[in-house]
């Protein structure tokens, strides 16, 4: 009896590190969309020499995100447009609460159809790929310096 409580245990552990980790990826997903917007307003306000208020307009459209486009753009309208821009600091936090919104809505939207998940998007792969490289790479250095 014994070892079937440790065997159960393990897996109940197994599947909390499961969505830990799943939790993890996801709050670097929309770390790593945030920074992406504030990017490209940050680009377009020196580039095209545009003030913040332009440049979060101009930043409005997200036609990348396909049928999930009017969600973002809600949230963008909501959180960002609607607030007005003030600092730097205060901008990005406006633009991460957008995306985590979005991110979060539109999450939801794609469970209703279960062949359409957030996990399985290109761009949400894409980024659990660049992240899982640059981890490898980091870990091979370390491994290289061991030997």
């Amino acid at each position: 009896m014994n070892e079937f409580r440790k065997k159960n245990r393990g897996k109940k552990r197994g599947k909390s590190k499961n969505k830990e980790f799943m939790d993890a990826a996801l709050d670097a997903f929309i770390r790593d969309q945030s920074l992406q917007k504030w990017h490209e307003v940050d680009g377009l306000r020196a580039g095209a020499g545009i003030d913040a208020v332009q440049a979060v307009k101009s930043s409005s459209e997200f036609l990348a995100k396909g049928t999930y486009r009017e969600i973002w753009q809600n949230w963008w309208q909501r959180e960002v447009i609607d607030n007005g821009q003030a600092s730097n600091k205060v901008l990005f936090s406006q633009i991460e609460n957008a995306v985590l919104g979005a991110v979060l809505e539109e999450r939801e939207v794609r469970k209703q159809r279960p062949d359409d998940l957030l996990e399985d998007s290109f761009e949400y792969k894409e980024f659990i790929a660049r992240q899982m490289d640059h981890l490898l790479s980091e870990a091979g250095g370390e491994i290289e310096e061991e030997i």
